[in-house]
């Protein structure tokens, strides 16, 4: 949040850094209130250890490039399926189960699909996630379940090397 703040001011100034320090701890403080035991029982306590962060930090940095050449190669490939002449597009709904324990891990994971074109978390929530998947080839990326095991390394989590889609039939409607 802090550095949030410093981006947006633009003004490294020793007063607007010590007003958004504050603010950074307030807003922050005042989430944990708000939100402390809104989720008892549906996941992993989040561990706050200085260890956990000091493991878990270098971990995500070296998620968020291989995020990125993700997204990049997915652009190409909705690209390649705006451009074909017979736009080969399958949309499918998918759901399935993540081995995903902590809240953190299954927002980050969630996110990560939405980011990457050609696939939207359309529900997330308990484990279970619902996926809308452009292509056979971005349905293929969802079941393949790299992008769960990432963000599982990242978290130090549990992960399988496959994940079972169940594919969710609309009633009456034309997914096209």
């Amino acid at each position: 949040l802090f550095a949030l703040w410093m981006a947006l001011s633009g003004v490294l100034v020793a007063e607007f850094m010590i007003i958004g320090g504050i603010a950074a701890v307030g807003a922050i403080t005042v989430s944990e209130r708000l939100f402390r035991g809104s989720h008892e029982g549906k996941y992993a306590s989040a561990p706050n250890s200085v260890k956990w962060y000091a493991k878990t930090v270098p971990r995500f940095m070296v998620y968020v490039p291989w995020l990125s050449y993700q997204i990049i190669v997915s652009n190409f490939h909705v690209v390649y399926l705006v451009l074909h002449p017979r736009m080969p597009i399958e949309p499918t709904l998918v759901e399935f189960k993540a081995t995903l324990t902590s809240e953190r891990a299954q927002v980050t994971l969630a996110r990560s699909i939405t980011l990457t074109p050609g696939t939207v978390t359309i529900d997330a929530s308990d484990g279970n996630f619902l996926v809308h998947c452009l292509s056979r080839v971005t349905r293929q990326g969802i079941e393949g379940g790299i992008l769960q095991k990432r963000v599982a390394q990242v978290f130090d989590e549990p992960w399988v090397d496959h994940v079972e889609l169940t594919d969710i039939e609309p009633t009456g409607e034309v997914l096209r």
